[in-house]
């Protein structure tokens, strides 16, 4: 997430999946399957081999500074938000979705009002790679963000006076009727350099559409791309 925030890096932990089992302290959805995975979870995308760069979070979990590739069958979509409050002021999103051997599958970047908080930069880069992830026809989506407080919001839902109600609600109605299973994970900064990259590319001065997808990556990504799918620890 470009821009400041907000609680990041907190522990938490709730998974959402499709069953009809209180017991497994699950919440069944209608149209698909979610999850929304804590960063210390003992499965996680985030745990660490013995000598990977780490940062960690409040509770001591480590978060692995690095992209990671989704396991055999799965795409995983990259999302975030970008806001520049002294250069303009402007706003955008971004997101990229890559298969499970790392190669680039579709992106998009997307204009936003230069009005808005980090947070809700990042909810709009959420909503956007669901809406996004819908019209690919993709069924096992591991969706991550760097924003903790934007997932959590996503996780625990806001009360209609919120000033982010909308949104909010967009989006677990997405998730809802998801026509295949995803999971929502929070990441660090440094593993989500392609579309923090994208989200830049939609506020900058140059770029004239509201909206635009890529079927090939933007030539200013490559270099992301390539550091990822090495398994490089990113630096922006």
């Amino acid at each position: 997430m470009s821009g400041s925030k907000d609680d990041e890096g907190s522990s938490w932990t709730s998974r959402f999946l499709k069953v009809a089992s209180a017991a497994a302290a699950t919440v069944a959805v209608a149209g698909g399957i979610y999850a929304v995975l804590s960063s210390s979870s003992a499965n996680s995308e985030h745990e660490a081999a013995f000598g990977e760069e780490q940062l960690y979070n409040k509770g001591g979990a480590a978060l692995v500074a690095k992209w990671k590739k989704p396991e055999a069958g799965w795409v995983k979509l990259n999302v975030d938000g970008s806001q520049d409050l002294f250069k303009g002021p402007s706003a955008g999103c971004g997101g990229v979705v890559r298969d499970s051997s790392g190669k680039w599958v579709g992106g998009f970047a997307k204009k936003l009002g230069s009005s808005l908080k980090a947070h809700q930069t990042e909810l709009q880069a959420i909503l956007t790679g669901l809406q996004f992830a819908s019209r690919m026809k993709l069924k096992k989506v591991v969706l991550e963000s760097d924003h903790n407080s934007a997932v959590r919001m996503v996780e625990n839902g806001v009360k209609p006076n919120h000033v982010d109600y909308d949104v909010v609600e967009q989006i677990k109605e997405k998730l809802f009727r998801f026509e295949g299973e995803v999971r929502l994970v929070v990441i660090n900064t440094m593993a989500n350099s392609v579309a923090d990259r994208l989200a830049n590319n939609a506020r900058d001065p140059s770029f004239y559409s509201v909206y635009q997808e890529y079927v090939d990556p933007p030539i200013n990504c490559v270099q992301y791309l390539q550091r990822d799918q090495m398994g490089c620890v990113s630096s922006f």
